[in-house]
């Protein structure tokens, strides 16, 4: 079983069928803060694998409340895929020039150009390879969806809700069932509408990393439609976590 799917049954173990003051004190923070007062010993907390394709790992009820959860094993998650031509119609559909969205399709690919402009499809270029040649138009790329609406719309379709669901996740665990911070989902966006700023050479929206799934460079991959999907990265995400909320304690003193 692939080790993401064993951590969300490994959280269903944990929680499904247990009364509040049976688990770990991290783990009645954590109901604690995402029931707020409804939550106490009175009842069993139900928990089970959401079935259905969507940002929900699993849910967890109590009484008549069900919560959605997603869950990430640790750091350099990917944390979204997507056809490239799926995410290319969505790029123009929130409104990035054609022009912009074709510098993200260019680096994608890895095409070197030839000295008129046109593309080589002969030579592919490793990530490094082509920001030391076209950083300028991945720069104008970045700064084109670095922008608050466009920003919020990712985050809810890389993280909140998906291309097709109508339910957002409640939160976000990041770790195993021995070891693991949350965050929900109104100050998730919040921690990455803070991150707009960074400075990243790859195609980035705040903090999360686009780019291909595998470049597939001497085409010896096993999985070659790797190199059709466009993969959403968010490294250091338990840091950003603990970093973004530690921050919110200070401010409340």
């Amino acid at each position: 079983m692939n080790y993401g799917y064993q951590n969300e049954y490994d959280f269903v173990e944990l929680l499904n069928n247990k009364h509040l003051n049976e688990l770990d004190n991290n783990t009645q923070n954590f109901l604690k803060e995402l029931f707020g007062d409804v939550i106490d010993n009175e009842e069993h907390i139900c928990a089970w694998k959401n079935k259905m394709v969507q940002k929900t790992d699993i849910l967890i009820k109590y009484k008549n409340y069900i919560k959605n959860i997603s869950i990430k094993c640790g750091n350099n998650n990917s944390i979204h895929h997507e056809q490239i031509q799926e995410f290319k119609r969505y790029l123009e559909k929130v409104g990035i020039p054609y022009n912009v969205v074709s510098y993200y399709i260019s680096y994608h690919y890895g095409y070197q150009r030839n000295e008129d402009g046109s593309i080589n499809f002969n030579i592919t270029l490793s990530a490094d390879e082509y920001k030391k040649l076209y950083q300028k138009d991945i720069d104008i790329f970045n700064k084109s969806i670095n922008k608050t609406r466009i920003i919020i719309d990712m985050i809810d379709r890389f993280i909140i809700k998906g291309r097709n669901s109508d339910y957002d996740i409640d939160a976000l665990i990041c770790g195993t069932i021995d070891d693991y911070v949350w965050i929900l989902k109104y100050d998730l966006y919040d921690l990455i509408l803070s991150k707009r700023c960074l400075d990243y050479s790859s195609p980035h929206v705040a903090c999360m990393t686009i780019g291909p799934k595998k470049r597939n460079l001497d085409g010896k991959s096993k999985n070659i439609k790797d190199r059709y999907i466009v993969c959403i990265r968010w490294n250091f995400i338990k840091e950003d976590i603990i970093q973004f909320k530690d921050n919110m304690k200070k401010c409340d003193r």
